[in-house]
């Protein structure tokens, strides 16, 4: 009976044992835990992790090469779409290499190799290739060159122990971005990343921006290239593969943001080339938030949207004028849909504040590009809606939309004007002519929303003489414009004066217009002549007028309204 009851109490103790075993293991995991820095999930929140260190104080801490550290999370977590970890670190050296590892739970890994660009605070955003869940992180220390340390680095070691040369401060998970970006005093840099110092103008490049891995098509959909620029006015050129854009900085500081979704293709490479006598604060590119909001940017960038084909227009705002809307239709045929009835009832002779139906106006010219304020807008919806007036479907998908972005409110039954403008050129016009029509489209949208501006253009129509107005109204007229409206006219008038560079106009002025003039009312060709030698000087001047306002005001010239060319 007795052997029993020993087997009993043997199996007891070897149980005991090794519970005691098992709750040891778990104090020494508990009593591990990193404190001195934190790993941050994409909420913020703090995760729990140990580390392979010597001991809690030196975690994150390398002080000889070859050193490495793991830091390996309590749970794996699952890898958010679109996000990459940012490790925040500080070296007194501007030559340090190391190389950071990380892996799953089930052995699927991967590494990059990083260089510290600079002394003190770096952050790297170094993306999850193809992994999807996260287990841990390890970083080496590969190489240290020390002729390049700071004068503290080269101090004798303290009596605590060796110096530190790379120092991991933390762990975060962000939103991808690949380049660079300096945000107070930390510079963040991704592994695609590099610089090229030259003796006239330094070269930035970022290779394969979200081109690669499993998420790529929809990183790219919501993707933006941003450039920060600092220093003299100057042009900078800008590469988007092969695609060249020349972009005009004014002295200070500009930005430049870029939509992926634009250029229809995703380069190997993008890079951007400046003169040395300005600064890049920031090129990269990441991804922008999906709230629906209407993309800003710089006019001039819908001159190289890729060719519409599935959608009927691409729909912006004016980046350094939030308020205007930016549309560009893919042909004449799509644009007329949606604004030519609008364009009869605001500005055309015998048509205006009428709602035209379309049998009246199917036949007839609309205009090849357009622009409108919320006053008419809102009129032509208002009176549509008391003549209880059938509108087609994109005129009223026209409607929601401005609804939707503040350029009409809506009382009631009444429509009342928002803020802003629109303005729209199609894709269907010649390339040239997409660029003047654009100026003369944003002149327009300028005459709307800026009082100054719009003063100006009046005082100068008003100043002119009978003789001198004769060939704006005689083209007016011809043009089926409504000229009994001064302030029609004077918006006109502008628009035509700023559409193309000052030097431009006199020729413009005389040989297009002139001649075009003519060849349909030959009974004023020498009317026409007489005007172009006596009296053209009069609009070289109010040009010069408004040039010189737009140049102060938005660093503008007539003829480029936009900072991309």
């Amino acid at each position: 009976m007795s052997i029993p009851v020993e087997a009993h109490r043997t199996s007891s103790f070897v149980l005991f044992a090794a519970l005691f075993f098992v709750l040891a293991m778990i104090a020494g995991c508990k009593s591990g835990e990193v404190k001195s820095f934190a790993w941050l999930d994409e909420k913020g929140s703090r995760l729990s992790f140990r580390s392979t260190a010597p001991d809690a104080e030196s975690a994150g801490i390398f002080t000889k090469q070859g050193e490495k550290q793991r830091y390996i999370l309590s749970r794996s977590i699952a890898i958010p779409a679109g996000f990459a970890f940012r490790l925040k670190l500080a070296a007194q050296s501007s030559s340090v290499d190391f190389q950071v590892s990380y892996g799953d739970e089930k052995g699927k890994n991967a590494s990059v190799l990083c260089s510290m660009p600079q002394t003190g605070q770096v952050a790297f955003i170094l993306p999850f290739e193809q992994l999807k869940n996260l287990q841990w992180l390890e970083i080496k220390l590969q190489k240290f060159d020390a002729q390049k340390t700071s004068i503290a680095e080269k101090q004798p070691a303290s009596q605590n122990g060796p110096s530190t040369l790379l120092q991991l401060q933390e762990i975060r998970l962000v939103p991808q971005m690949r380049g660079f970006r300096k945000d107070a005093d930390i510079l963040e840099i991704s592994p695609q990343f590099s610089f090229q110092a030259g003796k006239s103008a330094n070269r930035y490049e970022i290779r394969q921006p979200f081109s690669s891995g499993s998420e790529a098509e929809k990183l790219n959909q919501n993707a933006r290239l941003e450039v920060v620029l600092e220093g003299d006015a100057g042009l900078a050129t800008l590469f988007w593969g092969e695609q060249k854009i020349i972009y005009r900085h004014s002295a200070g500081a500009s930005k430049l943001v870029i939509p992926f979704a634009l250029f229809g293709h995703d380069p190997a490479k993008v890079s951007l080339e400046i003169p040395v006598s300005m600064q890049a604060k920031v090129f990269c590119a990441d991804v922008y938030p999906k709230d629906n909001s209407l993309f800003s940017l710089d006019p001039g960038l819908l001159l190289y949207h890729a060719p519409l084909t599935e959608q009927n227009y691409f729909l912006a705002r004016w980046d350094l004028m939030p308020d205007v809307l930016l549309f560009l239709f893919k042909d004449y045929a799509t644009q007329d849909r949606y604004l030519k009835r609008l364009a009869f009832f605001v500005e055309k002779i015998g048509f205006v504040g009428r709602l035209a139906p379309d049998s009246e106006i199917a036949n007839l010219h609309g205009w090849n590009a357009h622009d409108y304020r919320p006053e008419d807008i809102a009129r032509f919806f208002d009176a549509a809606a008391s003549q209880n007036f059938p509108l087609a479907a994109e005129e009223i998908e026209l409607r929601e939309l401005l609804l939707k972005q503040g350029l009409l409110i809506k009382s009631g039954s009444r429509y009342l004007p928002g803020k802003g403008a629109i303005v729209s050129i199609t894709q269907e016009s010649p390339s040239y002519l997409q660029s003047k029509f654009l100026a003369h489209e944003l002149s327009h949208a300028l005459f709307f929303t800026d009082n100054r501006y719009r003063d100006l253009a009046l005082s100068l129509y008003q100043d002119l003489n009978d003789e001198e107005k004769w060939f704006l109204i005689q083209y007016f007229r011809w043009m089926r414009y409504n000229i009994d409206s001064a302030y029609l006219m004077a918006n006109e008038m502008q628009a035509y004066l700023v559409q193309q560079p000052t030097r431009d106009l006199e020729k413009y002025f005389s040989v297009t217009l002139g001649e075009r003039l003519a060849q349909e009312h030959p009974e004023l060709k020498q009317n026409i002549e007489s005007y172009m030698q006596n009296h053209l000087a009069a609009l070289v001047r109010a040009a010069n007028q408004l040039n010189s306002y737009l140049h102060t005001a938005y660093g503008f010239e007539a003829g480029m309204l936009f900072r991309v060319r």
